[in-house]
């Protein structure tokens, strides 16, 4: 049945007008540009005997040859002809006097960096302002280049022809924190000089590059190393916002190297001690909790009285204690702020809020213990099962402190790194060109093979830690390392969240949530018990309502309503993050880093199979495919199966009997998951091919 067209025919549903393009005026260079190949073939290998073919290593107006604009356009079939005809593969061309394979890498065409130097390109060919591929790849920031460079035995600490080092040149160029931790992690030497004497340290003061300081901060770096013109680096340039914090840096680490202890630093030093910062910044939120239930728990008049200062007759108004109280508290917040202000930084921050929550338990268990139990010695059901949650609480809190998460290094061998890098990037780009020159024998320009292109195979690599991540694994910055089945960085118990400590985190927030709702119910069995609470005038004068008897009961004893507030605060956001988790990894076995970022994980996305495969033409239609995405749930195999791989059982994967190992899954198809993401590619003759390109990208 023929497509019924309306009626009057409107100009926008006509089918658009069909215009072949002309190529045979096209000289040969624009041919190559727009990856017109059977245009090349014509003018390399014309018909005519009477003509004479085009060299393909003759340079252009511009000095440059066609492997070069093949190159730079990343043009793989046209340049796969170049070379059958004899190109030179490292012939220098332009201004620059730069091979194909630095044009290349000024694009960010990683297949184009694989195919030439599949074929012999050299990546330590210098042009003429003395750079090789491995330092213009510094320049771009192009972080995929740099790591396939260095998975195929680039030095790390290739120096330029002006005798700089990849990490002078990061700091000179670059902003990035990624390049920074790529180079430090594969083991660039941090303390490599220059012609003038300057290292790494100088550079990163002389170019402002505030990112580089902290990235050499944490590894082997010298801030007090001396150039030829005896200057550190916080000498070289005046940088107010920076020099001052590395000439800190530097004071700091002259005083540890030359006593091996920070106990010879002054107070105004103090701060600049990793070791220090920790220390205070541990100490201060259990100082903080006593001393404000101290406060609050403070019999003024009785103080006065046994230092003479009042009589025992006199009396003081309530007014003016609440009063002192309430000044006291707010002179403690400032002076906790200033130390916080002081010693507090990204990593001491997640050690104060480890100390938090570890002190206000400690601090509600020993209340409880010690003195609601004493007051209410009746109650021994209550006290029983309230003893029973706080040891599942303590228990698994220690286990979510202490176990492992799940850190995807642990099975990999670091001397085996880099050649399985190389490897597996070798075998992912070499089957990516194969695909595009076989759908490129016509004419390279289809929107198929640009998707191809498109695909970047160190999607899922781990640049840091130098490792292929396997699914649902993902590098914590806190931790700094990658972890298996991620779902957080918990500061509450100083570890990261993941295959191997999940389940003992979901109990550790049932069991905190059910602890503290126990410690609130015998906070009123204690208030509805004790002399002092039920002696109260109030209450004795026969005013019985319920917000007389609220306000007496939280006056009675001030530290039982301190304990009674934390308990509550507690007890509120661990039910709620509980019902999450739960929710979460039973329900939709999803951890929360997938649920934040859905759309950039492949297997979520029912629709990627046709966003991977077909280029969009205009934002109108870009983002109405954005806004009609649906998400799949790959992981969801029910909830029993789901609960088994939540605890680490056998069972999530059909006949098997060993738990899932989160650390070594990298394809779909190792959990047995016939995912819509893949039901496309099942008819297709490149079916092998399209899944292994599908799994890097993911």
């Amino acid at each position: 049945m023929k497509d019924v067209k309306p009626y009057p025919v409107d100009p926008s549903y006509s089918d658009p007008p069909v215009i072949e393009t002309d190529y045979s005026t096209w000289g040969i260079v624009k041919a190559v540009q727009y990856g017109i190949i059977k245009r090349v073939i014509e003018l390399v290998e014309p018909s005519d005997p009477q003509l004479v073919g085009y060299d393909v290593n003759q340079l252009d107006d511009e000095d440059v040859s066609l492997l070069h604009w093949a190159a730079i356009n990343n043009r793989l079939a046209i340049a796969h002809y170049l070379l059958s005809k004899g190109a030179i593969i490292d012939r220098p061309g332009g201004h620059l006097a730069a091979t194909p394979l630095h044009w290349a890498i000024r694009q960010s065409h990683l297949s184009m960096v694989h195919f030439l130097m599949q074929r012999g390109a050299d990546p330590m060919f210098m042009d003429n302002t003395g750079l090789g591929c491995f330092h213009v790849a510094i320049q771009m920031g192009n972080v995929p280049i740099i790591v396939y460079l260095l998975s195929h035995g680039v030095n790390v600490d290739t120096r330029d022809g002006n005798g700089l080092t990849p990490l002078m040149i990061a700091c000179m160029h670059v902003r990035s924190v990624d390049i920074f931790r790529l180079l430090i992690s594969y083991g660039a030497n941090l303390r490599l000089t220059d012609s003038h004497g300057n290292t790494v340290a100088h550079y990163s003061v002389q170019f402002a590059n505030f990112q580089a300081v902290v990235q050499l901060d944490k590894g082997d770096i010298d801030w007090n190393a001396l150039n030829d013109e005896s200057k550190t680096p916080y000498e070289v340039r005046v940088v107010p916002w920076l020099t001052d914090r590395v000439k800190q840096m530097a004071t700091v680490q002259n005083m540890m190297n030359s006593s091996h202890r920070f106990s010879r630093l002054g107070l105004s030093m103090l701060h600049y001690s990793p070791v220090w910062r920790q220390r205070i910044t541990i100490m201060l939120p259990p100082l903080i909790l006593i001393t404000c239930g101290l406060l609050i728990n403070w019999d003024i008049p009785s103080t006065l009285y046994h230092s003479n200062f009042i009589n025992q007759s006199s009396k003081i108004s309530s007014w003016i204690i609440y009063s002192t109280k309430f000044l006291l508290l707010i002179l403690l917040s400032f002076i906790a702020r200033f130390i916080i202000d002081r010693f507090s930084d990204h990593k001491s921050q997640a050690v104060m809020l480890f100390s938090l929550a570890t002190s206000t338990t400690l601090l509600l268990t020993i209340t409880y213990l010690f003195h609601i139990t004493l007051h209410t010695p009746n109650y021994w059901i209550l006290h029983f099962w309230f003893l029973f949650f706080i040891t599942m609480l303590w228990t698994t809190f220690i286990l979510c402190y202490t176990k492992n998460p799940g850190y995807v290094d642990d099975i990999i061998k670091k001397e085996c790194q880099q050649e399985t890098i190389a490897q597996l990037l070798d075998e992912v780009l070499t089957h990516t060109n194969d695909l595009t020159l076989a759908n490129n024998n016509n004419q390279e320009s289809s929107s198929s093979s640009s998707s191809i292109l498109s695909i970047n195979p160190l999607q899922r690599f781990c640049t840091t830690c130098f490792i292929r991540k396997p699914l649902r694994s993902k590098h914590c910055s806190t931790c700094d390392r990658c972890v298996a089945r991620f779902d957080h960085h918990c500061p509450w118990i100083y570890n990261c969240v993941g295959m191997n400590n999940h389940f003992y985190f979901i109990i550790y927030l049932l069991s905190t949530s059910v602890s503290c709702n126990l410690f609130m119910l015998g906070s009123i069995v204690y208030w509805q018990n004790e002399f002092s609470c039920l002696s109260n005038t109030s209450l004795t004068s026969g005013k019985t309502d319920l917000l007389t008897t609220i306000w007496s009961y939280l006056l009675c004893n001030p530290w039982i309503t301190f304990c009674f507030i934390n308990g509550a605060f507690y007890s509120f956001w661990t039910t709620l993050l509980f019902c999450s988790q739960f929710y979460q990894m039973v329900w939709l076995n999803a951890t929360t880093n997938e649920r934040i970022n859905m759309d950039r994980y492949v297997e979520f996305n029912t629709n990627n199979n046709n966003n991977t495969t077909t280029s969009t033409t205009t934002n109108s239609s870009s983002n109405s495919s954005i806004s009609s995405i649906k998400y799949n749930r790959p992981y969801d195999h029910g909830i029993w199966r789901n609960l088994l791989d939540l605890i680490g059982l056998p069972g999530f994967i059909m006949n098997s009997n060993k738990p899932v190992d989160w650390r070594q899954i990298h394809q779909m198809e190792q959990l047995n998951i016939q995912s819509s993401i893949y039901h496309n590619h099942h008819h297709s003759d490149n079916n092998d091919v399209d899944k292994k390109l599908l799994d890097w990208s993911i």
